[in-house]
């Protein structure tokens, strides 16, 4: 289950971050003699995991696991030269596929494991190291195991489970695999019993960190806001609505309080800045609005400039260049998505391996079926359309630096096919991976509040709608630029549980495209609803035949072959048995 070298691994690579000790430089002569001592040795195990999170082989399976087999994506133009992605958008996943490897997970998994045992005897010899600090170091390592293990069941179901730490090949444990419902359970109590002891902020480090630049990068490591974030969604997943809406109320909280100290006092930073911005029913949230003259406010700080102030927990890479092999690239999203990984290193100079549904383009100037209409600026900073007659387009989010969109008259506002329209650097692989923000916790509390609901007409019911139509309308409402397309909250939608549900899970997929969510979403719903035409209606549409998913295990990747061998307690589940059918794709 896990692969670990003949001696623990103790030198951990250089980071930039949040904290001064993520520029902690490896020593050069490192035993575990003399590790294990003091605070830095603690403090480089904690870089080194975040480091392995960084990863390409990380990072490209919390794409490919979280959204590659949904109804977004379809293949790039060079995607049949990477067997393993092309198989895996046939939905012919073999036991062979490299993206059935969940290795990258385990290390990152052992990793925190074994500091979460190390660091209470390291502060029984440095006393600088104080139990408080211990607590803090246990929260940060039990959220980062858990955000693990909450992407491998959701990607293969059960999973082998341990909180053990592994130094020694000779002390690897063949584990059976656990159930889905089990690890989430034990996830769920390991996140609510460090939750306490998790800092809620770390001080800025720089000049960069200023008020409406990068907001103190509270979002490289993980906070009390990230936990609930991942106790959110968790919760969801369970079942259990009325604590994932308690931990959406924590962090919408939270995120208050940090506007009110951070920026209720400046006025110079009106355009750039979050504002706050009320829904029909009082419901008032701090968030980046984008207006006609400025469409892009949003995706510039989230996706641009980064670590922006409604992030929660995201992975920050360094904005250094090419030519300084000191850092870990963001090559994944380069490599997947588009330019952000230039040609002279190995990428594809142009279009990834992944691109949109062409249906998404198309659809556009007609239905507007994912995107509202034509004022929802979403459209145009996720998706750089080849031209304006909507027949293909290029994925940019989370790969363009900058998106300048341009006024068009007409009835489509804004152009977004020109070379100026979205910024991609030549010369680094410096975009953030985002795992959490605000708005996707609001979206998740909103689904709560809608799960909770039944279709009666009772004072309950109606007040239940109402909360979550607030969470919905606000998300919507900063990225619709005509007052008058704003959702209506006395309209039928507004007042049926039926149609809102449908309003949410549209407006999940419009506003986090591609950052990995959307196939666990419809995973989740499909378990919701304990059937499997949420399935069958948008993700077949992309494969051609007489194409259904049997069962629920087939939302699911098989285990990898080499990892059944290793671990004997491991049994390959029935379905990916030799000669399992495979589809061509629309």
């Amino acid at each position: 289950m896990i692969k670990s070298s003949a001696t623990l691994v103790i030198a951990c690579l250089a980071l930039t971050g949040c904290a001064d000790f993520l520029e902690i430089t490896p020593r050069d002569q490192v035993t575990e003699d003399n590790f294990w001592n003091e605070k830095a040795d603690i403090d480089q195990m904690v870089a080194g995991c975040y480091a392995s999170m960084q990863a390409d082989a990380f990072i490209r399976r919390c794409i490919v696991w979280g959204e590659l087999r949904s109804e977004n994506i379809y293949p790039g133009s060079n995607a049949q030269n990477n067997e393993d992605i092309y198989q895996s958008l046939r939905e012919n996943l073999l036991t062979t596929n490299s993206y059935a490897d969940w290795s990258s997970f385990y290390i990152v998994i052992n990793k925190c494991n074994t500091i979460i045992e190390k660091a209470p005897e390291v502060s029984q010899k440095d006393p600088s190291y104080r139990m408080s600090d211990v607590r803090a170091t246990i929260a940060e390592m039990t959220a980062l195991r858990s955000l693990c293990y909450f992407y491998l069941i959701r990607a293969f179901d059960a999973v082998p489970f341990t909180r053990q730490g592994v130094e020694q090949e000779d002390e690897v444990v063949a584990e059976p695999a656990s159930s889905f419902n089990y690890i989430l359970g034990e996830i769920i109590k390991d996140l609510e019993s460090v939750k306490g002891d998790a800092l809620e902020h770390y001080a800025a480090i720089n000049d960069q960190d200023g008020i409406g630049l990068r907001f103190n990068s509270n979002c490289n490591r993980i906070t009390r806001n990230a936990i609930n974030a991942m106790l959110t969604d968790m919760y969801l997943w369970q079942g259990n609505y009325d604590k994932a809406i308690a931990c959406a109320q924590e962090v919408l909280a939270a995120k208050r309080k940090d506007y009110d100290r951070e920026y209720k006092s400046q006025t110079s930073l009106a355009n750039s800045a979050p504002q706050l911005v009320e829904a029909p029913h009082g419901l008032i949230v701090p968030l980046y609005v984008n207006t006609q003259a400025n469409p892009s406010v949003s995706a510039n700080a989230i996706f641009g400039t980064g670590n922006s102030f409604e992030s929660l927990f995201e992975l920050s890479y360094n904005p250094n260049g090419i030519d300084d092999e000191t850092y870990i690239h963001s090559s994944a999203l380069g490599t997947l998505f588009g330019n952000n990984l230039p040609q002279n290193r190995g990428g594809n100079n142009g279009i990834g391996l992944l691109t949109v549904n062409p249906a998404f383009v198309a659809d556009a100037p007609t239905s507007w079926k994912i995107f509202r209409n034509q004022y929802d600026v979403r459209y145009y900073n996720t998706i750089q359309s080849v031209d304006n007659n909507y027949g293909e387009g290029y994925i940019r989010k989370c790969v363009a630096s900058e998106i300048n969109l341009s006024d068009l008259s007409g009835s489509v506002p804004y152009n977004n096919y020109s070379q100026g329209s979205f910024r991609i650097s030549a010369t680094t692989q410096d975009r953030n991976w985002i795992f959490y923000r605000l708005t996707d916790v609001m979206l998740m509390e909103a689904e709560a509040y809608l799960m909770k609901a039944t279709s009666e007409e009772t004072e309950e019911n109606t007040e239940l709608l109402e909360k979550a139509f607030d969470l919905i309308y606000l998300v919507d409402r900063r990225s619709i630029v005509d007052r008058g397309r704003y959702l209506n909250e006395s309209s039928a939608e507004a007042k049926s549980r039926g149609q809102l549900i449908e309003r949410l899970r549209q407006e999940r997929n419009a506003e986090l495209m591609f950052e990995g969510k959307h196939w666990f979403d419809l995973v989740r719903y499909a378990k919701q609803a304990g059937s499997l035409d949420i399935i069958q209606s948008t993700v077949t549409a992309k494969l051609s035949g007489n194409v259904s998913f049997p069962s629920m295990a087939h939302l699911f990747w098989p285990y990898h072959k080499e990892e059944c061998k290793k671990n004997p307690n491991l049994v390959q589940k029935s379905i990916y048995g030799e000669g399992k059918q495979t589809f061509e794709l629309n």
